[in-house]
């Protein structure tokens, strides 16, 4: 063990308790508590960092179940704490090189597994999987081939015109994706830019469930002598009169959500008329298999929408040009190919800043920009529009040689639907923490001068205040932060803060005042017919066990029902309580475990096994995996 003289590589997670919602109207003080942190990360009902309470505490591995830390690393088996997020609950820890995972619901260290043995398990999963497919007659016998970057780490991106694999969405909460690239058959050069020789992409998870997105386009891609769009429904085939054709070259994972993921696909349009153009469409991709091709399964839906970014084909002089002249779908490119350029370690700014995280909350984009004293929010929406040609890259010639704008084109494409930044004193990013955070709901969050932000759309509120020493910030939900100074000695978090706030200002929590008006308790309806959940007087948010049935409240401290997204997926029915085994909503079976989350994958109920797809309905009068589920959903 050594002290504080040392270098701080303690961890400590520690409980954090429900409590009540700010109004929007008013921010909540969370009083300073003393420790010296060096990176933290919140969760759900607990967080972790990396640091020490007092300087009597050695540095270690602790665990906080509310009342004494336990020391979680007591050998000394870690060197490092990154602490970057994986999967839906867990960070990471370092050994040398080899990164493990702390589970952050628990705080203990699965020491049997590496990150890079769960990667080259589901490596192997989907190898034993496609290996049987004809469409990938060229790899079988192959393997993935390791890249690795200078440190001698695995590389995580895929490498073009290799058999490669590597996670993809890093650093994020949520189900944990692959993107893989393998030798195809002869058609695969036809549909990808592979020179004579083709690689097939897709992606795939844990269980080695894939979709291979190499096959479905749905592009609407502009006609320069028709002056339309034409649909492209797959790569490598020609559509239109003047035999317009897209080719796939790469694509980029840059969000989730519970059905899609969201690509960004790099392709190259060419046709008789005109000339090749490498143009991106972002693609929302089902997670859900769909048909199969040669074998291998397709996704059940691909919608592509161009991004309209500025040109090497087209130019002005030296200004590139774009297809479409217009402002927000112009604006909504640039930021999500920063994000690209970002993922790809590019870090190409546009307006000074850059593109650091993109989440999607009911469909709808949400992209963090930063620069050096500003944190800006976009709000982009994908969506069918008409737009007008920029002249000077397809003008329209009258019969006496006058040009003008073609205008009103049908196409797909993203928009800005609204921003909105706050400036700050300086934009803290390193290693060891930050003072924005992304939540687990998607949510931006930022610290600035002594105020923790929401944002609320694009719009940021003040929901805390906290000392203005305090620097650093990461946040899992509204209930659940820590925020710390670089500099050391302070810290706070929602609970803790709470109740030091409450001993600053010489409440006695123990002895009420007799004379306190009665305050509510329990269930309350609403006018609107709606439920609240009262205790001591506040309400309830987040996860509720009454009389041992669960409920959810959400951030205005309202009864959920339906489906809710909280880590996992949950449903809560008519009455608000949490169901487990199989529910029927709508007509479409779903199956939550135990704990209410819901499930996906197999599974084996009594003696019987079912597939539940990507989205969690159960799969019926089709076949996974090549055994056959019947009209009820059980294997045969």
């Amino acid at each position: 063990m050594f002290k504080r003289s040392s270098k701080m590589t303690a961890l400590l997670v520690a409980a954090a308790a429900v409590v009540s919602i700010v109004p929007a109207s008013a921010s909540e003080r969370l009083g300073t508590k003393e420790g010296t942190i060096t990176n933290a990360r919140a969760y759900d009902g607990g967080y972790i960092y990396d640091g020490y309470r007092t300087d009597d505490d050695d540095s270690a591995l602790y665990f906080n179940n509310g009342s004494k830390d336990v020391n979680a690393d007591a050998d000394e088996d870690y060197d490092s704490y990154p602490l970057a997020r994986y999967g839906e609950k867990y960070a990471t820890v370092l050994d040398d090189k080899d990164e493990y995972l702390v589970d952050l619901s628990s705080g203990k260290i699965d020491d049997e597994e590496t990150v890079e043995d769960k990667i080259d398990n589901a490596k192997n999963k989907l190898k034993s999987k496609i290996n049987k497919e004809d469409r990938y007659s060229k790899f079988k016998g192959s393997d993935f081939t390791k890249v690795y970057d200078s440190d001698n780490k695995e590389n995580d991106k895929i490498e073009l015109g290799h058999n490669s694999f590597a996670k993809v969405l890093d650093n994020k909460y949520g189900e944990v994706w692959y993107q893989y690239s393998a030798e195809g058959d002869d058609d695969a050069a036809d549909r990808t830019t592979g020179a004579g020789v083709g690689y097939y992409q897709g992606y795939s998870n844990d269980s080695g469930k894939y979709i291979d997105v190499t096959q479905d386009a749905n592009i609407y891609a502009y006609d320069m002598e028709k002056n339309k769009t034409v649909k492209i429904e797959e790569y490598g085939k020609t559509y239109g009169s003047y035999n317009l054709k897209a080719t796939l070259v790469n694509t980029t994972a840059i969000a989730q959500d519970k059905d899609n993921l969201y690509l960004v696909a790099e392709v190259v349009i060419s046709g008789e008329k005109q000339a090749d153009t490498t143009q991106y469409f972002l693609q929302k991709v089902s997670k859900t298999q769909g048909d199969k091709k040669d074998g291998a399964y397709l996704p059940k839906d691909t919608t592509s929408y161009q991004l309209n970014v500025a040109m090497n084909e087209y130019k002005d002089g030296d200004n590139k040009l774009r297809i479409y002249d217009d402002g927000d779908s112009s604006d909504a490119a640039d930021v999500i190919m920063s994000y690209v350029d970002y993922l790809n370690g590019k870090e190409t700014d546009f307006d000074g800043r850059v593109c650091e995280n993109i989440e999607v909350k009911d469909g709808v984009l949400y992209a963090t920009t930063v620069k050096t004293d500003n944190v800006k929010m976009f709000k982009i929406k994908l969506k069918k529009d008409k737009l007008d040609i920029t002249e000077k890259v397809d003008p329209q010639v009258d019969d006496k040689g006058n040009t003008s704008k073609i205008e009103n084109i049908d196409a797909y494409t993203v928009k800005k639907d609204g921003d909105g930044d706050h400036d700050t004193v300086d934009v803290v990013a390193d290693k060891d923490g930050k003072n924005y955070s992304i939540d687990v709901d998607g949510n931006t969050w930022i610290l600035d001068k002594g105020k923790i932000l929401k944002a609320d759309g694009t719009d940021f509120k003040e929901v805390y205040t906290v000392d203005r020493s305090i620097d650093k910030l990461d946040v899992y939900d509204e209930n659940n932060l820590i925020a710390w100074s670089s500099d050391g000695d302070v810290y706070t978090t929602v609970a803790e803060g709470k109740k030091q706030t409450e001993e600053d200002a010489g409440v006695d929590t123990d002895k009420k005042d007799d004379t306190t008006p009665v305050v509510k308790a329990g269930w309350d309806k609403n006018a609107d017919g709606t439920w609240t959940f009262y205790k001591d007087g506040a309400k309830v948010t987040g996860w509720l066990n009454d009389k041992g049935t669960w409920y959810y409240l959400d951030a205005a401290g309202t009864m959920k029902t339906g489906w809710v997204q909280a880590g996992s997926w949950y449903y809560l029915n008519a009455s608000g309580a949490m169901q487990t085994g199989w529910v029927n909503d709508n007509g479409t079976w779903y199956y939550c475990n135990g704990s209410g989350a819901m499930q996906t994958g197999w599974l084996l109920d009594g003696s019987t096994w079912y597939y539940l797809n990507a989205n969690g309905s159960m799969a019926a009068n089709t076949t996974v995996d090549g055994y056959v589920l019947g009209a009820n959903g059980a294997m045969l």
